[in-house]
């Protein structure tokens, strides 16, 4: 233990002094000290909030152990009770315990602005967590199901998925009106513009029904997944079987 810590510690995020402490550094009994204390108090019953009582246990002879009372007081709790202790040492302890204050509140002072100053912990995304991906998603579903799409898009962004009603899928592929989230949702994670790029349709929807069974979601059924890219602006056309223009999947080259 410091010299420092010997004269005051903090309790409760505040600087105090012991009265044991105290006592003994003026050379006072710790009864007497605790008299003056309950004589202030009694006196400026204001200045409980400066006096905080504690109870410790200690030896009173023949093997018995007895509870008593001590006090843990703040800096101008201290002040109050040392203005009457008078001696040849009592000024320099006064000075002390004054700067042992000063000392301890710079320290938690400082404490205080580095942590403050580190970053905050970063969430996980959404998208990484499988359960919160879920459960939002069909959070957002319910909404969409009342046919109420201003709904829906506030309780997207309430669950904490993407907002992808303004983001980039929407920038990307246009997306307008009601458009399956799940479908949105994918289409965040898997496509990307790739311009004269034709991939069938039957090769997303494959794309989309492994990335929802992969996040152990529902997956949109053909017709829903068909439309929503539609929905979303992404151009369809049909020769030997149904495409999209201008897009692919993230992990695949031209089809």
């Amino acid at each position: 233990m410091t010299a420092l810590q010997q004269l005051v510690h903090v309790e409760g995020g505040a600087v105090v002094a012991d009265s044991r402490d105290v006592a003994q550094a003026f050379g006072k009994g710790h009864k007497n000290v605790t008299r003056a204390i309950d004589r202030m108090l009694k006196d400026a019953p204001e200045l409980r909030l400066n006096f905080e009582p504690q109870f410790f246990q200690a030896a009173a002879g023949q093997g018995a152990v007895r509870r008593y009372r001590r006090f843990d007081m703040d800096r101008d709790g201290f002040a109050l009770l040392a203005m009457g202790f008078t001696g040849p040492e009592a000024l320099q302890w006064k000075l002390r315990y004054i700067n042992a204050f000063n000392s301890m509140e710079r320290t938690i002072a400082a404490m205080e602005a580095g942590a403050a100053a580190l970053p905050a912990p970063e969430r996980p995304s959404i998208m990484d967590d499988r359960d919160r991906l879920r459960d939002a998603i069909a959070f957002v579903r319910a909404a969409q199901l009342a046919k109420r799409c201003p709904v829906a898009r506030r309780a997207w962004t309430v669950a904490g998925l993407p907002d992808v009603f303004a983001s980039v899928a929407i920038e990307t592929f246009g997306a307008a009106g009601e458009v399956d989230p799940v479908v949105t949702a994918w289409a965040e994670d898997r496509l990307e513009q790739a311009h004269g790029q034709r991939t069938p349709t039957c090769i997303l929807f494959e794309d989309h029904q492994h990335w929802c069974n992969a996040q152990g979601i529902r997956p949109a059924g053909a017709r829903g997944f068909s439309q929503a890219l539609t929905a979303m602006g992404v151009i369809g056309f049909k020769s030997s079987r149904m495409q999209r223009l201008n897009v692919r999947l993230r992990t695949m080259g031209a089809v």
